[in-house]
């Protein structure tokens, strides 16, 4: 690849993290966000389908900013993308002593689509990456040191990356991979220190357990119900070989290439005398490798394996650049400056076009409007805010703003002025955080509900269960159109529901927090 570029790579970097700070400002929320707003609001030691993380640096930031704007609810998570990639390139450094190579380790980790599109974003996976990122480092200092204190580092970062999403359990089995594989520092699993740092990462992990004890393992009854899957092996192989191709587009085709082929030959050459470094960076990535094969036998969602592709990516990049500095042939000799150029432009030439699709439009609004929902890009980030203020005007004293699924409660508690509660009102029994918040919709006999929903209100009918013969009347008020190219390709619909009878003709509720009581 020859000498490498620093200026240019500063420059990258510089240009991606301004580019991070205009979207943490001007972006409106997505679903996702809001929900997590949402819990924010009402802190609890842990959260249906997960762990708290998330809520508690919303609430810290919202609450040191005074308000709630994307800025303020976007903020940590900002700052944690900072201090991932400084991580990153701190173990680059620490484990091959090369400033360069752990530069470019930098600028490459945020070229990631993944990363360019969503590495400010408030949810789960940035608070992960960090903790994830602070545990890898901490082993990497205790590798050079020897010091058995940074044994205690290592079991609070592990204990706080659970706390930021389930799946950072994994760091404890990733921890004992290499441990049991790398001869020289086997002899630390006889001694006191290593179990102290297993001992307090749980103590992190007690807020959960508490959460789920009081609340009958619900939680965990979810995380089994989204991961169960296809029933039919077709499908099954359909839905795993979808998410290895979501893999490919996150971490960019060539990208992602250049990453499967060293890990691979890694592997192979060092399967059984490991160097310690290469051994801690493979076991690190150990979810790369489980969620790629329970993709075949469960569901398992595109970002789950995303924190093993940071000591993957240290690994790619030193592998390649050893294997070309020794002319090492074969494949090797493909990875040259001109892979690393074609590299960041199919990495980036598609956020470009994402971002101009979101901001501008990129399809006919007669396409758009037929696809709908299948765009996640203009139907996450299109209309919410004009749909709140809407809604403030059509509201009146005394009406309960409810609606018919939990992501569209938490866009309308964001997004209508004043951030009023929302009640999640639907006659479907699937359960969300909502229902831990309020199971029962007795509490609103006699209201009159505001109710806004995608799909309009009617009668129920043998293909539709509805809520329509629960209010005495339903006046339909003027719907939401959201605009593109000037042209509507979807409704939003508002209702005013008077005297909600949650009784009769049919009891509503309470929503039970287990799917096996469907």
């Amino acid at each position: 690849m020859g000498h490498l570029p620093v200026g240019w790579l500063l420059f990258g970097l510089a240009l991606i993290f301004a580019w991070r700070v205009f979207f943490t400002v001007s972006a409106n929320l997505i679903p996702d966000e809001c929900s997590y707003w949402t819990w924010s609001r009402r802190l609890d030691w842990s959260y249906f389908d997960n762990s708290g993380m998330v809520a508690y640096l919303i609430r810290l930031s919202t609450t040191l900013f005074g308000d709630n704007t994307p800025l303020s609810v976007r903020f940590p998570f900002l700052i944690l993308s900072v201090a991932t990639t400084y991580l990153v390139y701190r173990v680059s450094l620490l484990l091959f002593g090369d400033r360069s190579r752990a530069l470019l380790l930098a600028v490459l980790y945020n070229a990631t689509p993944i990363a360019l599109l969503g590495g400010a974003a408030a949810v789960h996976d940035n608070a992960l990456l960090f903790f994830w990122a602070l545990t890898l480092w901490s082993v990497a200092r205790f590798l050079k040191s020897q010091d058995p204190r940074w044994f205690y580092v290592i079991g609070i970062a592990t204990g706080l990356a659970i706390l930021s999403k389930y799946t950072g359990v994994l760091l404890l089995p990733s921890l004992l991979l290499f441990f049991l594989w790398v001869k020289r520092v086997r002899p630390w699993l006889r001694r006191k220190e290593p179990w102290f740092g297993v001992l307090i990462a749980l103590v992190f992990t007690l807020p959960i357990v508490w959460w789920n004890v009081v609340h009958e393992w619900t939680s965990l009854s979810h995380v089994l119900f989204i991961g169960g899957g296809a029933t039919s092996t077709g499908k099954r192989i359909t839905d795993g070989l979808g998410y290895h191709l979501a893999q490919f587009i996150l971490v960019s085709p060539l990208f992602y290439l250049a990453l499967i082929i060293a890990c691979g030959a890694t592997l192979k050459s060092k399967l059984f005398r490991p160097s310690a470094e290469y051994a801690l960076l493979l076991s690190f990535g150990l979810p790369v490798v489980l969620f790629g094969v329970q993709a075949f036998r469960g569901h398992v969602e595109a970002n789950w394996a995303v924190m093993g592709y940071l000591s993957a990516a240290v690994l790619a990049v030193e592998v390649i650049w050893a294997a070309r500095s020794e002319n090492v042939p074969g494949i090797w000799k493909k990875f040259d400056g001109r892979y690393l150029k074609w590299g960041f432009a199919v990495s980036i030439v598609p956020v470009m076009l994402a971002v101009l699709h979101a901001w501008i439009g990129l399809l006919p609004a007669a396409i758009e409007r037929k696809i709908a929902k299948e765009d996640r890009i203009i139907w996450e980030t299109r209309g919410w805010d004009g749909l709140g203020k809407h809604v403030a005007e059509l509201q009146k004293p005394g009406d309960v703003l409810a609606a018919d699924s939990y992501q569209l409660c938490a866009l309308l508690e964001f997004n209508v002025p004043g951030n009023p509660e929302v009640r999640y009102l639907a006659p479907w029994r699937r359960p969300a955080q909502f229902d831990v918040w309020e199971p029962s919709f007795d509490n609103l006999n006699g209201r009159t509900i505001l109710y806004v929903s995608p799909i309009p209100l009617v009668p129920t009918s043998d293909v539709r269960l509805s809520i329509y013969e629960n209010f005495k009347s339903v006046e339909p008020l003027e719907p939401y159109e959201v605009l593109y190219h000037g042209e509507s390709i979807r409704q939003i619909f508002v209702y005013r529901g008077a005297s909600f009878d949650p009784f009769s003709p049919r009891r509503l509720g309470p929503r039970s927090l287990f799917y096996r009581d469907y």
